[in-house]
């Protein structure tokens, strides 16, 4: 027993040696691991209020401002884009900012990133109804209606007429204000990109200048019939637009200066392609689709097609010639991808693999630890018991008679003679 006690108390000795080295590992592994790297795009951190005021500064491109800058809260968008407030809160407008130059105003809209600011450029000026007219400012800009329109980075810039009326002939001023504002706009990123759902946007017969992006259900419904009601836009869903000729036994082509065939947007097929990030989300979305079209008045659910292919919802909206329209959904393809998160055989940044580590040993350690003394414990009771059973079956066998020992063979004889047992003397 006393060697067990001293077995038991080495053991525990070494454990507690152990536990203490693995407590201290992870501080000598953080003191000499390398500090983490820093994530290649970080996301946009929306500007100050004082900071995207300083866009639109006392004197801009040598016009005086006749009013100091108003910063418009998100609550408050309708005092400068009037009924359009709910769209340009789904371009994820993070600030706005006014102010008026000598009977110009310019307005500046930040959202979080250049595919919301690119998006709620194409959604003022996209279509063919616009009219719009491109021109090389920032990222992209346009001249619509007497004003000028840009983006650049996170940033979209309309400059116009500080009144209701339309100022056409001032054009060339607010161009020059706009400019102005574009220099001193530095973008956040060198490589200008577009969203990458534009690219699958069929190519033939599509309207130049047509394509429009969308984040939200209101602005999609201010370019498709029904875009409300027919697609929810769930989680992170984005839309893209396009418009397409198609013959049409009316006379609704016409011919342009040049002596090419126009069509008015009536006329033309409209094209939707909406992307759901999950296969969830895009059967539900279908659901939704196919329900309302199934309440729609025979004529109209003639004049539209709806088909899902991936995670994508491609809807023609408008459709007079059908076999243009089904060609055209036909070629629209989802890229199936399989993507690693991570290469698996990259070793791994994971800040706190040493503190992992040393959970792990400590619980495999422990665990053991934990196993032997079980063994060792119930080993010794086992043993324990079965010397104590030993010592007394001598204590039955072995008889002190007088402090004489005498060894009982009586029974030994009658065994081994084969007699047959005593009879009971009463």
């Amino acid at each position: 027993m006393d060697r067990l006690k001293k077995e038991i108390t080495s053991f525990a000795k070494v454990r507690l040696a152990l536990m203490i080295v693995i407590l201290l590992a992870p501080l000598a592994i953080n003191a000499q691991a390398p500090p983490e790297k820093q994530a290649s795009a970080p996301p946009v951190t929306p500007l100050a209020a004082s900071a995207i005021e300083r866009l639109l500064p006392d004197s801009l491109a040598g016009v005086k401002a006749t009013g100091p800058a108003s910063v418009v809260a998100l609550d408050q968008l309708s005092e400068l884009v009037a009924d359009k407030a709910q769209a340009y809160r789904e371009y994820l407008v993070a600030s706005a900012a006014s102010r008026e130059y000598a009977g110009t105003r310019a307005d500046i809209f930040e959202t979080r990133n250049q595919f919301a600011a690119f998006g709620l450029f194409a959604y003022n000026t996209g279509g063919i109804a616009n009219k719009s007219a491109a021109i090389d400012l920032g990222s992209g800009g346009a001249r619509i209606g007497g004003s000028v329109t840009f983006w650049k980075g996170n940033f979209f810039v309309r400059v116009g007429s500080a009144s209701s009326r339309s100022a056409r002939g001032e054009s060339p001023a607010h161009e020059t204000l706009a400019r102005a504002v574009a220099e001193s706009i530095s973008s956040t990123s060198a490589a200008v990109s577009r969203p990458p759902l534009l690219d699958y946007l069929p190519t033939k017969s599509r309207v130049p200048g047509s394509e429009v992006y969308f984040l939200g259900p209101e602005s999609l419904n201010s370019y498709a019939e029904h875009g409300r009601d027919i697609f929810e836009f769930a989680g992170d869903t984005e839309a893209v637009l396009g418009e397409y000729v198609q013959p049409t036994p009316s006379a609704a082509s016409t011919l342009s200066a040049n002596g090419a065939p126009t069509t008015t947007s009536d006329s033309n097929l409209k094209l939707v392609i909406v992307e759901y990030h999950t296969p969830q989300f895009a059967t539900d979305a279908m659901t939704r689709a196919e329900d309302y079209a199934s309440t729609l008045p025979e004529e109209e659910r003639n004049r539209l097609i709806i088909k899902r292919t991936g995670n994508y919802i491609v809807a023609a909206l408008g459709v007079r010639d059908r076999e243009l329209a089904e060609s055209l959904i036909a070629s629209i393809e989802y890229p199936y991808t399989v993507k690693w998160l991570r290469n698996p055989l990259w070793p791994t940044n994971d800040p706190f693999r040493a503190q992992k580590a040393a959970e792990m040993l400590l619980s495999t350690f422990g665990l053991l630890g934990l196993i032997l003394l079980t063994v060792l414990t119930g080993g010794a009771v086992f043993g324990t018991t079965i010397f104590l059973k030993r010592r007394k079956r001598q204590k039955e066998v072995f008889s002190d008679a007088g402090g004489m020992l005498r060894l009982d063979i009586d029974q030994f004889e009658s065994a081994l003679l084969g007699l047959p047992p005593k009879r009971s003397e009463e």
